[in-house]
């Protein structure tokens, strides 16, 4: 397709549409009549060759095709317009931008809900979309702006890459209140070493961090079950005689809703630090500065 011959005016159109599921709303937000706000649909149709959006009692419904065109086009737009402002500011207050986490179910969890809550009020418009961290394929997606900014337990350290410590935390591991260890004051390594283990995904990488650590003592232990994700990890331990190895942040998180037991590691641990990392080229973007130091604040606040 030859970019000249498109009218990239239709870009925003789409996006409009796509916002609002009503076409009304999208030509009044984009400044349009309902005439000519058909006719633009019309010709996004003939561009993709798709119907794009089907009219229903609910409104616009998009189709599988422009799903899949949604996030690239919204990150298009946002592009174009922090480049093209002519001072490259950023106002949170008035902004809608969207901007895509990899931050995985950790901080999904633990830290997100907090901040999007602290944002409604200060920048009430703007929008994340949440991905769980997308492996060897990572990097690739910070470079071509698929993804803003990644949340993990190791940093992005290679060239054409940024990060920022956003907290530190420490190893525990926890059981269900009615284990026959959650009331023993003192635990011991071999307490710990002769326990039935829940393995998180070693995909993580403080488990990974941790395990390698672990398995340099010497310690083995024994796992009954490796799990994906972290909720159905905290109620398999609340719900059964197994217990896991886990951040404290997490642990206290899970123990308020959760009949949990509490326990320190006993060995002598490094403190584990989460950072953000994110790609070079998008150190001056005022959007994504503003949002790197306010993720900061709320960490140090947490």
């Amino acid at each position: 397709m030859n970019l000249r011959s498109i009218d990239l005016n239709l870009l925003t159109i789409f996006d409009a549409i796509m916002l609002e599921r009503h076409m009304t709303r999208a030509a009044e937000r984009v400044g349009l009549t309902q005439p000519a706000m058909s006719n633009a649909l019309s010709r996004l149709r003939d561009m993709t060759g798709d119907p794009l959006f089907v009219r229903t009692g609910r409104g616009m419904m998009p189709t599988p095709r422009a799903t899949s065109l949604a996030g690239p086009i919204r990150r298009a737009l946002n592009l174009v317009q922090t480049s093209l402002s002519e001072k490259a500011v950023f106002d949170p207050a008035t902004s809608d931008r969207s901007f895509t986490l990899a931050i995985g179910d950790y901080c999904e969890v633990l830290f997100f809900p907090q901040v999007l809550a602290a944002l409604q009020s200060e920048a009430p418009s703007i929008s994340f979309s949440l991905q769980s961290s997308a492996g060897a394929t990572l990097t690739k997606e910070l470079k071509d702006n698929s993804v803003d900014l990644v949340w993990d337990a190791a940093p992005l350290d290679g060239p054409g890459f940024s990060s920022q410590t956003l907290f530190d935390d420490t190893i525990v591991w926890i059981m269900s209140a009615t284990h026959a260890l959650a009331t023993k004051k003192r635990v011991t390594l071999d307490d710990y070493r002769n326990a039935s283990h829940v393995r998180l995904d070693p995909g993580y990488t403080y488990v990974h961090d941790f395990d390698r650590y672990v398995r340099t003592l010497g310690i083995h232990r024994h796992f009954a079950v490796e799990l994906t994700r972290i909720v159905p990890m905290a109620f398999t331990v609340a719900e059964t005689h197994h217990v896991a190895t886990v951040p404290r942040r997490m642990a206290e998180r899970f123990a308020k809703f959760l009949p949990l037991a509490i326990k320190p590691v006993p060995l002598d641990l490094p403190s584990s630090p989460f950072y953000q990392s994110w790609h070079s080229s998008r150190n001056d973007d005022p959007g994504l500065t503003w949002l790197r130091a306010r993720l900061v604040d709320f960490a140090k606040a947490f």
